[in-house]
C-alpha cells in the first residue's frame, strides 16, 4: 500500500505549482479589471462632468439674456434669434433653443425650427415636478438631414411679468438702492411674452418657459473611448506580464527547490553507497567505471585515483574462469544477474570475494550500464577453516585421550620393571645404564601422553581482573635460568599504568612460558629476546603482550602450519605447544598473531581484553 500513497504524494506535488500559478493569475487579473473598470469609470464621469459645466455656463447665460431682453426698454425680438444663433455657432452646440411649456420652439439657433415642437418634448414630465436642470441623451435630425445624438439640457426661464419688474437693488456711490427696471412694467412685459408665444398674456400670468441646450458629446466620448481603449490596453499587457512574472517566479522556485531536492537525494545516495559494507563498483555501456565507493577502493588498493573512464577490467582483475565468463556477459549486455565467488588479484595477493552484477537500466528500459557488488569473503573463508581446524582438532582430542589412556598404563608397567631390574644391577654397569635409558624414554613417552590429556581436556579459564606486568614478569624469573645457559639476553620494556586484564591468570602464565621457550629454543648460538607491553587504544583487544626473538624465524610454508597438531621444526617437540596455546588465548577472548622471516626472527603478539571492556 506504500507504493500508491508515494504516487499520490508525487502527482499532489506536480499540480500544486500549477494551481497556484492559476489562482494567482486569477487574481491578478481581478484587480486589473476592478482598476481598469474604475479608470473607465473616472473617465466616463469626467466627460458627464465637462458636458454639465458647459452646458450650465450656457444655460445660465441663456437665462439671463432672455430675462434681460423681456424687460429691456427696446424690444427686439430678433436679437434673440440671432442670439442663438452665434452662440450655437461660436461654442460648438448642436442647438440653442427657447420654447414654451408645451414645447413649441420660440426661439432656435436653426430658424427652421421656430415654431415647431422641440422632438420628443411630450415625454419630459410636468414642469413644475423637473429639476432646475434636466439633462437626457436623444437622437435629432440636424438642418443638412442628419441624424446626431445630443445631449440636451433643459432648465427653467422665470418670466413672470411682476417679478421681472420688481425693483433690484442698484449702487449708487457708496450706498445701494431698490430701483426697477427702466421703462419695464409688468404689462409691458406680458405685451412682450404675448408677442413671444402668440398667445395673450396676463399681467398676474405664471408662465414657464424653458431655455435648452443641446451638447454634441462626440467629441468628448471619443477621447474618453480612446482613453477606455488605452487603459483595457494596458491592463492586457500588464496581465500578460503579470501573468508572465508569476510563472517565471513559480519555475524558478520550482527549479531551485528540485535542485535543492535532487542535491538532497545526491547527497543521501552518495552516504548510502559510501556507507555501504560491500564494494561497488558500476560502469557505462561500454564497461568504463562510472563510480567506486570507498569500500571499493579500499578492497582494491585504488587510493584516491580517480579511476572514472578506466576499463574495469584494467581496475578489477579477476581470475580466469568460468565465474569470469559469467561476470564478462552481464557487462556485455547479458540480461541476467549473476552471483558467484571468484578470487580477484589486487597488490597484496589473491582476494576472494562474492560478485553480484546485474545490468542497470534508464526510465525508458535501454541499457545504461551495470552495477557489481563485492563481498571480501576472507574473513568468511578465515572462520570456515577456523571452524574446521576446531572440528579437526576436536576429533584428534577425542583420539588422543583414547590413545592416551591405553598407553599410560602400560607404560606405568614398564617404568616399575625398568627401576626394578635396576636395582639388580650392579652401580656403574652396562646393565643400569640401559636401565636408565629405558626409565628416560618411558618418562618422555609418559610427558607426550600428558600432553595429549592436556590437549584433549577441555578448557575452562577462571577469567578475573589482572595485572599483566606481574604475570610477565613471574614467566620471565621462570626462563631466566634457561636463557642464561643459552646466552639469551631478555631485554623486558613493559609500559606503565596498564589497566588490568581479563584473563585466567594460571593459563596466560602458561602460555608465556610456552612461547618464551620456544623463542629461547629458536635462538641456538644466542641472542636477545625482547618483550614488551603496551596499549593500543585504538584497537580491540586493547592490551598487547609482545614478544620477539632473534632467531632464524619461519618461512610461509611453516608460518600456515605452526598452530597444527603434532607439527615441529625442533627434534624432542611433540608438536602440541603451540595448539594448546592457541587454544587459551582463545578461551581468554583474546587474539595470538605471528610475525616472523626467515633469517630476521619471529614475533608473536598476544592481544588481551581489558577489564573495563567486559
Amino acid at each position: 500500500m506504500s507504493a500508491p500513497n508515494g504516487i499520490k504524494r508525487t502527482h499532489r506535488t506536480a499540480y500544486l505549482p500549477v494551481t497556484s500559478i492559476i489562482v494567482a493569475i486569477c487574481v491578478l487579473a481581478a484587480v486589473l479589471v476592478v482598476m481598469t473598470l474604475r479608470d473607465v469609470e473616472r473617465g466616463r464621469a469626467h466627460v458627464l462632468d465637462a458636458l454639465d459645466r458647459k452646458a450650465m455656463g450656457m444655460l445660465t447665460f441663456l437665462r439671463f439674456d432672455t430675462r434681460t431682453e423681456l424687460v429691456s426698454p427696446i424690444w427686439q425680438p430678433e436679437r434673440l434669434q440671432m442670439f442663438a444663433q452665434q452662440v450655437a455657432n461660436r461654442e460648438d452646440l448642436a442647438y440653442v433653443a427657447i420654447v414654451s411649456e408645451d414645447g413649441h420652439v420660440l426661439v432656435h439657433s436653426d430658424p427652421s425650427a421656430v415654431g415647431t415642437i422641440l422632438g420628443e418634448w411630450g415625454t419630459l414630465p410636468e414642469a413644475e415636478s423637473r429639476p432646475h436642470i434636466d439633462r437626457r441623451r436623444k437622437t435629432v435630425e440636424l438642418s443638412d438631414d442628419s441624424v446626431a445624438v445630443v445631449e440636451e439640457y433643459v432648465a427653467l426661464v422665470d418670466v413672470n411679468p411682476v417679478r421681472l419688474c420688481m425693483p433690484s437693488p442698484i449702487r449708487v456711490g457708496r450706498r445701494s438702492r431698490m430701483m426697477p427696471p427702466a421703462g419695464c412694467s409688468p404689462s409691458v412685459v406680458a405685451e412682450r411674452l404675448a408677442g413671444l408665444l402668440g398667445t395673450p398674456v396676463e399681467e398676474t400670468s405664471d408662465i414657464a418657459v424653458y431655455a435648452v441646450v443641446a451638447l454634441d458629446p462626440n467629441e468628448l466620448e471619443s477621447v474618453f473611448f480612446a482613453s477606455r481603449d488605452r487603459a483595457f490596453v494596458l491592463s492586457g499587457a500588464l496581465l500578460v506580464i503579470g501573468a508572465a512574472a508569476i510563472y517565471f517566479l513559480f519555475v524558478s522556485t520550482s527549479y531551485r527547490s528540485t535542485q535543492t531536492a535532487l542535491a538532497n537525494m545526491r547527497s543521501y545516495t552518495n552516504n548510502v553507497i559510501e556507507s555501504m559494507a560491500t564494494g561497488l563498483v558500476s560502469v557505462d555501456p561500454d564497461s568504463r567505471v562510472v563510480h567506486v565507493n570507498s569500500h571499493a577502493r579500499e578492497l582494491f588498493g585504488l587510493g584516491d585515483r580517480d579511476i572514472r573512464g578506466i576499463p574495469i577490467e584494467d581496475v578489477v582483475r579477476f581470475e580466469d574462469g568460468d565465474e569470469r565468463s559469467e561476470i564478462e556477459a552481464v557487462l556485455s549486455g547479458g540480461a541476467r544477474p549473476v552471483e558467484t565467488e571468484i578470487g580477484i588479484e589486487t597488490d597484496d595477493g589473491r582476494v576472494p570475494v562474492d560478485v553480484r552484477a546485474s545490468i542497470l537500466r534508464d526510465e525508458v528500459g535501454e541499457r545504461s550500464g551495470a552495477v557489481l557488488l563485492f563481498q571480501d569473503l576472507r574473513e568468511i573463508e578465515a572462520l570456515k577453516e577456523e571452524v574446521e581446524r576446531e572440528r579437526h582438532l576436536a576429533a584428534l582430542g577425542r583420539l588422543a585421550a583414547g590413545v592416551a589412556h591405553e598407553v599410560r598404563n602400560p607404560l606405568s608397567s614398564l617404568k616399575g620393571f625398568a627401576q626394578f631390574l635396576k636395582s639388580k644391577f650392579s652401580p656403574g654397569s652396562k646393565e643400569e645404564r640401559y636401565s636408565d635409558i629405558m626409565i628416560e624414554e618411558v618418562e618422555r613417552l609418559d610427558r607426550v601422553v600428558q600432553e595429549l590429556l592436556d590437549f584433549a581436556k577441555p578448557v575452562i579459564a577462571e577469567r578475573k581482573a589482572s595485572d599483566v606486568n606481574s604475570i610477565v614478569d613471574d614467566a620471565l624469573s621462570l626462563v631466566a635460568e634457561d636463557a642464561a645457559f643459552r646466552k639469551v639476553e631478555i631485554v623486558s620494556d613493559l609500559a606503565a599504568e596498564l589497566p588490568d586484564v581479563m584473563v585466567d591468570g594460571r593459563q596466560l602464565r602458561q602460555v608465556l612460558l610456552n612461547v618464551l621457550l620456544n623463542g629461547i629454543e629458536a635462538m641456538r648460538d644466542g641472542g636477545r629476546l625482547t618483550v614488551r607491553t603496551r596499549l593500543r587504544a585504538s584497537e580491540s583487544p586493547p592490551v598487547a603482550i609482545e614478544v620477539s626473538d632473534t632467531g632464524v624465524g619461519m618461512s610461509d610454508d611453516e608460518m600456515d602450519k605452526l598452530f597444527e597438531p603434532f607439527y615441529t621444526t625442533k627434534p624432542e617437540g611433540t608438536g602440541l605447544g603451540l595448539t594448546i596455546v592457541s587454544r587459551l588465548i582463545e578461551q581468554n577472548r583474546g587474539r595470538l598473531s605471528v610475525q616472523s622471516t626467515r633469517g630476521d626472527g619471529t614475533t608473536f603478539t598476544i592481544s588481551l581484553p581489558a577489564d573495563a571492556e567486559e
